[in-house]
């Protein structure tokens, strides 16, 4: 995952959101994440006293299927043990919209402060998207329009225990991990083959935030 520039652009109002703590849910553990036709509840079926204004992002660390929790290291997003002295990287997840009609609910991810956002995208040069970091503000993503934004959302969807995150620029490329530790973050369209594309979202507080998050 590397680490690029991003511009801002044109304004545009987004959704509120909420979500109680850890995001999973109760969707048949069956089904494959790349399986059509996922059910997933709407935001607006989450009860009004668990939402949060979209101008106030949530804060969350992530783990995946084998617990390894996401950490950045050296601008690159890796998955490592959740060992007792292994600090996970804070997330900044946002609601966004889209004018596609999938099913999951589009969502805008950072890091460092809300100053990294992930982005799914492919340069000329490239045959298949890449997991990236791109510098731009993510308070100042949410307003530009869509098709500067599309790249950096996300579909979250429930799957079996946890939660898949789907390109909305790229469907069908799914974040996953490896089962080897140390392993940068990335996509695929490929479900097996040693790939963990299920996570659960564990909110956090500032007491918890890993040190770059925190503003002394």
């Amino acid at each position: 995952m590397s680490l690029l520039e991003e511009n801002s652009g044109v304004k545009m109002d987004a959704e509120d959101w909420g979500e109680d703590e850890p995001w999973c849910c109760s969707e048949d553990p069956a089904r494959s994440p790349l399986e059509p036709g996922l059910s997933v509840p709407s935001v607006n079926s989450v009860p009004s006293s668990a939402k949060v204004n979209a101008r106030a992002p949530e804060k969350f660390s992530i783990r995946d299927q084998d617990q390894k929790v996401l950490v950045l290291s050296d601008e690159t997003l890796i998955a490592v043990p959740n060992k007792p002295y292994t600090v996970p990287e804070t997330f900044f997840v946002l609601a966004s919209h889209t004018s596609s009609s999938h099913e999951g609910s589009p969502i805008l991810l950072a890091v460092s402060k809300g100053e990294l956002c992930l982005c799914c995208d492919k340069d000329e040069e490239q045959s298949k998207p890449s997991l990236q970091l791109k510098k731009n503000e993510l308070m100042k993503l949410a307003t530009q329009k869509e098709k500067v934004r599309l790249p950096f959302v996300f579909y979250r969807a429930q799957v079996g225990s946890c939660c898949t995150l789907e390109s909305a620029a790229h469907p069908g490329w799914f974040v996953c991990t490896s089962r080897n530790s140390g392993a940068p973050v990335e996509v695929t369209d490929t479900s097996g083959e040693g790939k963990l594309m299920e996570f659960s979202f564990q909110q956090v507080s500032e007491t918890e935030m890993s040190p770059s998050e925190v503003s002394y």
